[in-house]
């Protein structure tokens, strides 16, 4: 099995991560069935990082809310595997209209959403077995998050530090007594 790294040259790694750490553009995930997965890894970390990350929801009625949010130069980031999903690819199509940079990540089979993306991201994911396996997308991201959280570092350590503050408020406090206020 090839490696995500050999698969993607390090000039298109810098332009994505470029474009993610772009605190101008907001970014918008999703994935199909299975691979949502790694969309879902990829916008968690990066909303620790920055502001303006948006996961979408799986139900197809709510993506136009976020598809009239969207402006150009905004980020929709798309993992589509084999077993494409049109839905999916119709999405990235109404996203490129809105002037979006689509970055698809896909397999070597390619997402029939290749033709509305601006940056493919070709991961191999064949193992040999009846199963593939996502392992190399989710090296790639988490390789992504950490060159952008690199990149945006003064920015993003405040944003961790305050996002673990109001966090640390959300434990539970098994020796105090409850506030009955």
């Amino acid at each position: 099995m090839a490696s995500a790294g050999q698969a993607v040259t390090e000039s298109q790694f810098e332009q994505i991560c470029g474009l993610l750490a772009d605190p101008k553009r907001a970014i918008y995930a999703i994935g199909g069935r299975i691979s949502d997965t790694i969309a879902q890894h990829l916008s968690f970390h990066l909303r620790q990082a920055r502001e303006r990350v948006y996961h979408l929801p799986r139900d197809p009625e709510v993506w136009p809310e976020y598809l009239l949010r969207m402006k150009q130069g905004d980020v929709f980031f798309l993992v589509d595997f084999r077993r494409y999903q049109k839905n999916l690819w119709q999405l990235a199509k109404q996203a490129q209209t809105q002037k979006v940079q689509v970055v698809l990540m896909t397999d070597h089979w390619l997402s029939p959403a290749t033709r509305h993306a601006s940056e493919v991201l070709v991961i191999p994911i064949e193992t040999g077995t009846i199963w593939d396996s996502y392992a190399p997308a989710l090296a790639l991201t988490e390789a992504l998050v950490t060159r952008v959280a690199e990149k945006t570092w003064p920015q993003t350590r405040k944003r961790i530090e305050a996002w673990d503050a109001m966090r640390d408020g959300f434990k539970e406090k098994t020796h105090e007594q409850p506030d009955n206020g």
